[in-house]
C-alpha cells in the first residue's frame, strides 16, 4: 500500500510543471469511458470453514491454502472490465468487474478440517473456488487542470465467493462416504477511495487509485484494498490501450449461517486492456 501513496505523492507536483498549456487527454474531456481486457493475475487463495454456531472471540482458524494443499493454480488469466461516468462539475461513477475460478484434485498429505467434515491423509479430494468482484465507486474531484486530476470517494466491493471440497470424509469419527461441503456468500463491502491522474499529453497519461477499508462491521471482522497504477496511450479522441498492474487484497473473518471461516485472497499482476472514449 506504500507504494501505491509513494508514487501518488510524486506525481502531485508534475501537473503544476511548465507554462504552456497542453491538449487534453480524453480520458479528461470525455464523459465516458468504458475498457475491456485481460487480467493476468498471480493468486494466493487461503479460506477456511468452521462447523461450530459462531466463531468463538480469539478463536484460531484453520487456514488451508488452496495451491499448496489442494494444487489449484497459482496464477490465471481472466477477462476484466471497467467502465467511468462523468457527470455534473466534479462528479464521477465507476465500475470494475472481474472474476477468477479454478478447481483440481490432490491426495491429501494431511487431515484437512472443512466445515463438519474431515477429510483424511491420503484420500483424493477435489477442490474448487469461484471468485466474482464487482467494485462500484462514487467520486468528486478537488483538483482539476486540463493534465491532470486528484480527487476522493466511497464506494462498495460487492463479492461473490464460493469454495467446496468433496471427497470420502468422516464426520464425528465414522465414515460416511462421498460428500461434497460448499459455502459461498455474496456481500458488499464499503470503501474509502483516492485516485489522481497526470497526463503529460493528449495521447500519454498515469493514473494511481486506491481503494481501502480496514473495519469490523456487521458479521465480518478484516480490511480490503484495491490498487492499481496504469499507463494509457490515446490513438485518436476515442480509442485507446492501456497496461496496468492491479492488486487486490481481502482479509476477513466472517460469522455469517453460509460461511463461518476466514477468507485470505490475494490477486495481484498486470491488466492489459482497450479504451472507449466518448
Amino acid at each position: 500500500m506504500s507504494r501505491f501513496i509513494g508514487i501518488l505523492a510524486l506525481l502531485l507536483p508534475v501537473s503544476v510543471l511548465g507554462d504552456d498549456p497542453l491538449p487534453i487527454h480524453p480520458y479528461l474531456s470525455s464523459k465516458y469511458y468504458a475498457s475491456v481486457g485481460l487480467f493476468l493475475p498471480d493468486q494466493d487463495v487461503k479460506l477456511s470453514l468452521d462447523a461450530t454456531l459462531s466463531v468463538p472471540e480469539g478463536a484460531i482458524i484453520p487456514y488451508y491454502d488452496f495451491s499448496q494443499t489442494f494444487g489449484t493454480k497459482t496464477s490465471d488469466e481472466t477477462f476484466s472490465a471497467e467502465i467511468g461516468w462523468r457527470f455534473g462539475k466534479k462528479w464521477q461513477l465507476r465500475g470494475q468487474y472481474f472474476r477468477v475460478e479454478d478447481k483440481a484434485t490432490a491426495t491429501l498429505e494431511e487431515d484437512v478440517e472443512w466445515g463438519e467434515y474431515i477429510f483424511n491423509s491420503g484420500s483424493s479430494v477435489g477442490a474448487g473456488t469461484d471468485m466474482q468482484v464487482t467494485r462500484l465507486f462514487f467520486g468528486r474531484h478537488f483538483r482539476s487542470t486540463e493534465t491532470g486530476e486528484f480527487g476522493l470517494g466511497i464506494g462498495s466491493h460487492i463479492l461473490d465467493i464460493s469454495a467446496y471440497l468433496e471427497g470420502n470424509a468422516t464426520l464425528s469419527g465414522q465414515d460416511v462416504g462421498f460428500v461434497e461441503e460448499r459455502a459461498s456468500i455474496s456481500q458488499p463491502l464499503p470503501n474509502f477511495g483516492a485516485w489522481y491522474m497526470h497526463a503529460f499529453s493528449a495521447k500519454l497519461a498515469v493514473m494511481v487509485r486506491l481503494d481501502w477499508l480496514s473495519a469490523s462491521f456487521d458479521k465480518y471482522d478484516g480490511r480490503i484494498v484495491n490498487a492499481a497504477a496504469s499507463l494509457g496511450y490515446s490513438v485518436g479522441d476515442h480509442f485507446g490501450i492501456g497496461l496496468a498492474y492491479n492488486f487486490f487484497e481481502i482479509d476477513f473473518k466472517i460469522d455469517d449461517e453460509d460461511w463461518r471461516g476466514g477468507i485470505r485472497t490475494r490477486f495481484n499482476g498486470p491488466y492489459i486492456s482497450l479504451t472507449g472514449y466518448w
